[in-house]
């Protein structure tokens, strides 16, 4: 869903913040209190910096609105971490891990090379990883709170009595598996490319398949995995099929089974069902009632909070 995407989206802040021995007590400030957590000036320049940084260079910015959407924004992040904390919400480091991976991976590094990256700018292991796991607080309180969204039977009928009958995505699939519990991630990966070398070279998926492939029930059938539903699939199976043409094959994808290699053989169009055309429509008007619904609830949680606006000592 577009609007929870951007909810999500990992914002990491890599600015780093040089301090004098003069400066500590002021940047340690206490700015803002929220029930029981704190919102410090250091806090507040990291989010401005962050901000700063997405700018055009020449963009004329006003510190003082800058300053106070940066302490907003902080407020926000704390009633939503707190939130998470009521709803007794966990992060495991496997879920951390495969955060960093996936951000490496949109950069097309190695997880070493993010870790050196991000600690040229100020930004060690534990803060990215800290970071990290704020956000997926954030994000699973969020789309929590977003699945409670009601959409009426009323608003569904009056919706489909003015659409076109939707139709389904399909896709048609083959893929080679190595499986996690029988390669690393780097081995499974190196693997994977030399048998697209292979692909590369005029040997068919089907062979490749047959021969390589660790999904038993597949393999024999040269990895065909038959016709996928658009929206039902792991995230980075919907990325890699949203991204290939009819006859390419994927670079390594990894899923919860492993590594993949996979190609697509061909997309169609079908028909929903009646259950299929209601499941489509409830999803729909409840992504367009997500805006004003989210903010309504931050709002709420502001009402129910103590929040104190500490004065500037001078």
């Amino acid at each position: 869903m577009r609007f929870f995407n951007k909810l999500i989206t990992f914002t990491l802040l890599l600015a780093s913040v040089n301090i004098s021995l003069a400066d500590v007590k002021w940047i340690d400030r206490i700015v803002v209190i929220v029930n029981k957590d704190v919102i410090t000036e250091r806090d507040i320049d990291d989010v401005m910096n962050n901000i700063r940084s997405t700018q055009a260079k020449n963009a004329k910015i006003d510190e003082n609105l800058l300053r106070q959407s940066a302490i907003e924004q902080l407020i926000d992040k704390k009633l939503l971490l707190q939130a998470a904390h009521f709803k007794k919400i966990t992060v495991s480091d496997e879920e951390i891990e495969n955060a960093v991976e996936s951000i490496a991976n949109s950069q097309k590094i190695s997880k070493q090379k993010l870790y050196d990256t991000i600690a040229k700018e100020g930004v060690s292991r534990d803060m990215l990883h800290k970071t990290i796991a704020e956000n997926l607080y954030i994000e699973k309180v969020t789309k929590l709170y977003m699945e409670s969204i009601n959409v009426s039977d009323a608003e569904i009928q009056q919706f489909l009595s003015q659409k076109s009958a939707p139709q389904i995505t399909q896709y048609e699939v083959q893929h080679i598996l190595l499986k996690s519990n029988k390669y690393k991630d780097k081995d499974a990966k190196n693997e994977l490319n030399k048998i697209k070398t292979q692909l590369n070279k005029g040997t068919s998926f089907d062979t490749l398949a047959n021969r390589h492939s660790q999904d038993e029930n597949s393999a024999k059938n040269g990895g065909n995995i038959g016709w996928l539903t658009r929206g039902t699939n792991e995230e980075s199976f919907e990325k890699a099929l949203a991204n290939l043409k009819v006859g390419q094959v994927s670079e390594p994808i990894k899923s919860k089974l492993g590594w993949h290699l996979i190609r697509l053989n061909d997309i169609r169009q079908v028909d929903m069902s009646e259950a299929e055309k209601i499941k489509a429509a409830r999803e729909y008007l409840a992504e367009q009632k997500m805006p004003a619904a989210y903010q309504g609830w931050l709002e709420q949680m502001r009402k129910a909070a103590y929040i104190d606006y500490r004065k500037k000592p001078y």
